[in-house]
């Protein structure tokens, strides 16, 4: 039989040490050798390597479990750093789903400023100077929409509680009763009858995650779409530098249209909608939170090999650190345009 806890650790171990060296080195590149004027966009990439260490590293120290089982699905943990109470790290799950939420308002904030640099350059004051906080605002309401709706509306009662035991003794060989968790059933049956009705927190809390994630993929969706139609035209009037830093940025962005709708999208639709059929499911989907960790580093990969300037860095480092001279942050020749 699948150990899936130890699946499920080891994947998230793997992001954790991925993500962290990845991000960090993004970072560091970004601020110290990546001198091409990118303007409020170097902000945006530090703030977004931030939040994947943070991702990261909680999900390295609390290693929580996601289990979809028929009619709604459980999300708890058996770890219990520095000794803190079931409350706190009830608490901690819904903060761990927050930076779910904040990570893919960043990546719609991405877009945006894209979309704006393009076809409305005028309006990249909002991400100067302290309009920046504007960016963070956004990113960070969402956060705290998403977890405040699972902390609130997914709390487990008896009878949710009473739903889940036999399964999670099964499959994980825990008792739910000594666990902080939160768990989403769509339906609960009536005493002595074979009538069952709605449970509409859970309900509610499901129609706040499907919300939040059709606005950031949404403007996603538009931005990427008039950008892939309309930029060339756009950026005839613009320096052959300025031209091929958009569409170095563009490319970027297309691919994290696609890896996010594969690794952060889909799955959580999955989770989310299988409890509104009632059918006999027992999926360990505690896996898809492991992989939400390995985003992250594929987003640093993504930006380190498609821009120009960050794979210029690497290979002057590579090189310097190869005959052994000391390194010095270089900056490169800018362009005074904010992109």
């Amino acid at each position: 039989m699948v150990d899936w806890f130890l699946v499920d650790q080891t994947i998230a171990q793997l992001g954790f040490y991925l993500t962290t060296t990845s991000q960090l080195v993004l970072i560091f590149l970004t601020i110290f050798y990546v001198r091409k004027d990118l303007g409020a966009y170097k902000r945006l990439i530090v703030l977004f390597a931030a939040m994947g260490i943070a991702f990261a590293s909680i999900e390295f120290v609390m290693y929580p479990v996601l289990h979809s089982f028929n009619a709604g699905y459980v999300f708890y943990t058996t770890n219990r750093p520095l000794n803190v109470s079931n409350e706190t790290l009830t608490v901690l799950l819904a903060v761990y789903t927050a930076l779910y939420s904040i990570t893919i308002s960043l990546l719609a904030v991405q877009f945006v400023y894209r979309y704006i640099a393009v076809f409305h350059s005028e309006g990249l004051r909002f991400f100067k100077g302290w309009y920046f906080l504007l960016t963070i605002v956004y990113s960070y309401w969402f956060g705290f929409e998403w977890a405040l709706g699972l902390y609130k509306l997914d709390e487990a009662d008896e009878y949710a509680i009473e739903y889940m035991r036999q399964e999670l003794m099964d499959v994980y060989q825990v008792n739910i009763s000594q666990v902080p968790c939160v768990i989403n059933l769509i339906y609960q049956n009536l005493p002595n009858s074979t009538d069952t009705f709605i449970r509409w927190r859970c309900v509610m809390c499901t129609l706040n995650m499907t919300f939040i994630m059709i606005v950031q993929y949404g403007v996603m969706i538009f931005c990427g779409s008039h950008l892939y139609f309309e930029m060339e035209e756009k950026l005839k009037m613009v320096s052959d530098q300025e031209r091929k830093l958009h569409k170095q940025i563009f490319k970027t962005l297309m691919l994290q249209i696609t890896t996010p709708t594969i690794v952060l999208f889909s799955p959580i639709i999955y989770i989310i909608s299988v409890p509104f059929f009632n059918i006999e499911v027992s999926v360990p989907t505690g896996v898809f939170l492991s992989v939400f960790t390995l985003y992250p580093a594929l987003d640093a990969f993504i930006i380190m090999y498609v821009i120009t300037d960050y794979r210029k860095a690497i290979l002057k480092i590579l090189r310097r650190s190869g005959s052994g001279s000391v390194t010095h942050p270089t900056r490169y020749t800018t362009s005074r345009t904010d992109t």
